[in-house]
C-alpha cells in the first residue's frame, strides 16, 4: 500500500522521544544550527548523531525544523540587490536611501520597511537631540499592517538612539466595514505598552468615513475630531506609506472601492489612465491624478503635499511590494514609475526586486 502523504500539521507534531537530558526545544535548536548553515536533512542526522549522541528517524530533521518554524522561531531574511539599488539612485539620485530586496513574498518588504523606518526614527532623534519626540504617519493596508506589527516587535527589544515618545498618526480613514484590520487606526494596538516598550506612545486616529461624496469633504473636515486629526498632521516627521498597483477588479481595493461606490468617478479615473494609487489618492503614469470626482477618499494629506513637506524636512517612507491578489503575486513597476515622476513624493524606498527591474526598463 502506498504511504500516506504527511501533513503540515503532522509534520510539526511533537513526538514523544528520550532525547537523554536534552529537552525537546533544545534538540530543536540544535537541528535548526544546521539547517541554517545550509546542512541537508541527513547531513543534520549525522552531525547530532557525532555530537550529541541522538539517533533520529528520517522525518525528525523536517518535524524538528516545521516545529521552530511554527513557534516563530526562525527568520528568513532576503538578500538585497545592490545592482539595482545603484541603478535606481543613479536615475533618481534625489532618493535618500533605497532598498530593493531579492524576494516575491511582501513579507519580506514589511519586515525591512520597519527596519528602515527604526533608522529614520534614531536619525531623526540624532539630528533633534532636544527633541523628545517623534511623529510618524502610517497609512492603510495589509503590508502595512505587518510593518506595524515588526515595528512595534524592534520597539519591545533594547535600542540605542530612540526618542523618549513616539506619536503615531492615521494618515488615512477606514474603508471597510466588515473589516478593519488594514487601517491606520487599527494598528495603534501594536503600540500598547503591553509588554513594556522601550519608548512612551500616543496616538491621533482618523475617525472619518474612508469614501465621500467630494461636496462634502470640506463639511466632515469641520467636524472637531476631524479637525483636530487634520492640525495635529503639520507635526508630523515621517510618513509610512505603501501603493496599490494592477488597476484592476480583484487587484487594487481603491478600484474596487470606486467600483462600488461610484462607477461614474472610476470611468473618469480610466480615462485619465489610473495605474494606481499612494496614500488612497489615484495615480496617473506621469503622476498624481487630482480631477474632481462625485467620491474620493478621506486622507490627511494629498499626493501633491508631499514635496512641500519633504522640503520642510519631512521624510516619506514607501513599501512596495508583490501584488496581493490571490493567484497575482505580479510586480508593480507602473506604479512605482509613476511614483518617481511628476515631482518628489517619497525619500525612501523598500522595494521588490522585480518591481525594481521593471521601473527600471521603458515603459
Amino acid at each position: 500500500m502506498p504511504k500516506k502523504p504527511i501533513t503540515r500539521e503532522k509534520l510539526r507534531q511533537t513526538v514523544r522521544r528520550d532525547w537523554g537530558d536534552l529537552s525537546h526545544d533544545e534538540v530543536v535548536a540544535a537541528a535548526c544550527k544546521y539547517f541554517c548553515r545550509g546542512y541537508t536533512a541527513n547531513d543534520v542526522k549525522t552531525e547530532l548523531k557525532a555530537t550529541l549522541g541522538l539517533t533520529l528517524s528520517r522525518e525528525d530533521p523536517y518535524r524538528l525544523l516545521s516545529f521552530a518554524g511554527s513557534r516563530g522561531w526562525l527568520e528568513f531574511r532576503a538578500p538585497m540587490a545592490y545592482d539595482l539599488v545603484e541603478k535606481i539612485q543613479k536615475a533618481h539620485p534625489w532618493l535618500e536611501k533605497v532598498a530593493v530586496l531579492r524576494t516575491a513574498v511582501s513579507d519580506d518588504i514589511s519586515y525591512h520597511t520597519a527596519r528602515m523606518l527604526l533608522d529614520l526614527v534614531r536619525q531623526l532623534r540624532d539630528k533633534h537631540p532636544r527633541a523628545k519626540t517623534v511623529r510618524v504617519g502610517f497609512a492603510g493596508g495589509t503590508a502595512l499592517r505587518k510593518t506595524a506589527r515588526r515595528f512595534a516587535e524592534m520597539l519591545r527589544e533594547p535600542q540605542d538612539g530612540l526618542p523618549q515618545t513616539i506619536i503615531f498618526h492615521a494618515m488615512v480613514a477606514g474603508f471597510d466595514s466588515k473589516d478593519t484590520t488594514a487601517e491606520p487606526n487599527a494598528f495603534f494596538a501594536y503600540f500598547v505598552d503591553e509588554p513594556e516598550l522601550q519608548v512612551k506612545t500616543g496616538f491621533v486616529g482618523l475617525h472619518a468615513p474612508g469614501m465621500v461624496k467630494t461636496a462634502s469633504v470640506r463639511v466632515l473636515r469641520a467636524l472637531d475630531h476631524v479637525r483636530e486629526s487634520f492640525q495635529a498632521a503639520k507635526n508630523i516627521d515621517i510618513i509610512v506609506t505603501s501603493a496599490g498597483g494592477h488597476w484592476r477588479q480583484g487587484h487594487s481595493a481603491l478600484h474596487d472601492m470606486y467600483a462600488k461606490s461610484s462607477p461614474k468617478s472610476l470611468e473618469v479615473l480610466n480615462k485619465a489612465g489610473c495605474v494606481g494609487d499612494m496614500m488612497w489618492r489615484p495615480l496617473g503614469p506621469d503622476g498624481p491624478l487630482e480631477m474632481r470626482t462625485d467620491v474620493r477618499t478621506m486622507t490627511l494629506m494629498e499626493l501633491s503635499q508631499l514635496p512641500e513637506f519633504i522640503h520642510r524636512g519631512g521624510k516619506v517612507l514607501l513599501l512596495l511590494g508583490p501584488c496581493g491578489a490571490s493567484g497575482c503575486g505580479g510586480p508593480k513597476a507602473d506604479v512605482f514609475r509613476a511614483i518617481l515622476r511628476g515631482g518628489r513624493k517619497v525619500t525612501h524606498v523598500c522595494v521588490d526586486s522585480r518591481t525594481a527591474k521593471g521601473m527600471l526598463e521603458p515603459a
